[in-house]
């Protein structure tokens, strides 16, 4: 809840966004300038944030370390004496946008960005104590274990085959690899995930839950094999987030530094493997190059503040057509549907068309759809309801929000529907195991 300090912290990072847009205007306008507002304004925000939820203790502090890095990774560099890559859109060929058109686009994420930290601190919510599950939580434990091998099998297969056919790029060119692996280990492999999930948020001994958490991101990173990192580096931050919420604890600064190096060199491992090179494309330094490497994704806002009327014409087009992503490979998309596809095809065209994409982003997105305002509403949405997780940390309830939340802190590369693309793919699954989980109760209880 916004009280005398948080409210005089919030009003002086305000004010310090206002005074640096003026000093751009009265004389400092280059892209270098920008990029150091960029910079530290969203350290200061996200440090502000941090502070407020005691250690991080709210999603919106993930969502904004993602913000940080997605959004604000290739300005950094200028912090350590590097030139900065923010002006650069780094897809295909390679071309400049205009200090001005740069410095709108800070404005606008260090604008959501403290709208995102406002939103998180217009409710008080603290986790509420956790009841008695364990039966529940045994039963979901037996599930998880009896499907364990579903998961694995099938991770390894996609992982031979992407081997097979030039890299993890297969994946998202057809639909083989689906009609390859079988119907049963991908269906078992998803109620897998969600017997994980149901366990998780059914367990009330911290230790046990622990280490099962461990156990399962050992598993879980069989994903990697895939390529897929997005996937495996949010939901593994998403549960420690609610472990944290569960059973009490903070994101210190060490553990995050820890986190940081070791995500890094998973990244660059995972990059080298599974598009089959020999060294990674990371440049410079490790953590700034690493940095610049994945905040490409600045790219997406400043192509469309670089082209307002393509993508102005009907940004509710894009919205409701985006519904429809996960029934979509990548070539079967038309024209005009998804904000990434459009993208990719007009600054990527040659790599689009061998299975690249740009992805998207919420902050261009709510850009599109409602200008400033937009952005302003939908950053205080998106702090408002990462706080109001916090309520969410037990039961189904819990393993439902759990996805919620998983898309919403990737907004920042990925669609504003993400959230209802993991409810469309999670939550039939985790209704139905729930009531497994009731009729075995039961089942015993007569017996």
């Amino acid at each position: 809840m916004l009280d005398s300090p948080k409210i005089i912290i919030v009003c002086a990072l305000a004010f310090g966004i206002a005074a640096a847009a003026f000093g751009f205007q009265v004389g400092h306008g280059t892209s270098d300038y920008a990029s150091v507002v960029l910079s530290v304004g969203g350290i200061l925000i996200l440090g502000a944030n941090w502070h407020a939820h005691g250690g991080g203790r709210s999603a919106s502090f993930i969502f904004l370390v993602l913000g940080l890095t997605f959004l604000c990774g290739r300005a950094f560099p200028i912090l350590f004496g590097d030139d900065s890559q923010l002006a650069l859109i780094g897809y295909g060929d390679i071309f400049e946008i205009s200090s001005d058109k740069v410095m709108t686009y800070v404005m606008l994420v260090l604008t959501s960005f403290l709208c995102v930290h406002i939103g998180s601190l217009l409710m008080h919510e603290e986790a509420p104590a956790l009841p008695d599950s364990q039966r529940e939580a045994r039963i979901y434990r037996v599930m998880f274990i009896c499907l364990l091998p579903l998961l694995l099998y099938k991770n390894i297969w996609y992982f031979n085959y992407i081997m097979a056919n030039g890299g993890y790029l297969a994946i998202y060119q057809g639909s083989e690899h689906l009609e390859g692996v079988g119907m049963l280990p991908r269906v078992g492999a998803l109620l897998c995930l969600v017997t994980f999930t149901l366990y998780f948020f059914h367990e009330t001994n911290q230790k046990r839950s622990r280490n099962a958490l461990i156990f399962f991101l050992f598993v879980f990173a069989s994903e990697l094999l895939v390529g897929l990192r997005g996937k495996f580096f949010v939901t593994a931050l998403i549960f420690f987030l609610f472990y944290k919420l569960r059973f009490g604890g903070k994101f210190s600064l060490r553990g995050l530094t820890v986190l940081l190096l070791v995500i890094i060199s998973i990244a660059i491992t995972v990059e080298i493997t599974r598009e089959q090179k020999s060294e990674s494309t990371v440049a410079g330094s490790l953590v700034t190059g690493f940095l610049a490497q994945q905040g490409v994704s600045a790219g997406v806002s400043l192509v469309v503040l670089d082209n307002p009327s393509y993508f102005a014409q009907d940004p509710w087009n894009y919205f409701f057509h985006q519904f429809a992503a996960p029934f979509y490979s990548q070539p079967e998309v038309p024209k005009g549907w998804f904000v990434a596809n459009d993208i990719s095809m007009m600054v990527m065209p040659e790599a689009y068309a061998l299975g690249f994409g740009t992805g998207s982003s919420y902050l261009a997105e709510l850009f599109m759809l409602g200008g400033w305002a937009g952005v302003f509403i939908g950053s205080l949405f998106i702090g408002w309801i990462l706080t109001k997780a916090k309520r969410f940390t037990h039961g189904v309830t819990g393993a439902l929000m759990f996805w919620v939340v998983c898309g919403v802190v990737y907004y920042p590369r990925t669609m504003l529907q993400d959230p209802v693309h993991n409810l469309m793919r999670y939550a039939l699954p985790t209704l139905f195991l729930a009531g497994v989980c009731v009729l075995w109760r039961r089942r015993k209880q007569l017996l």
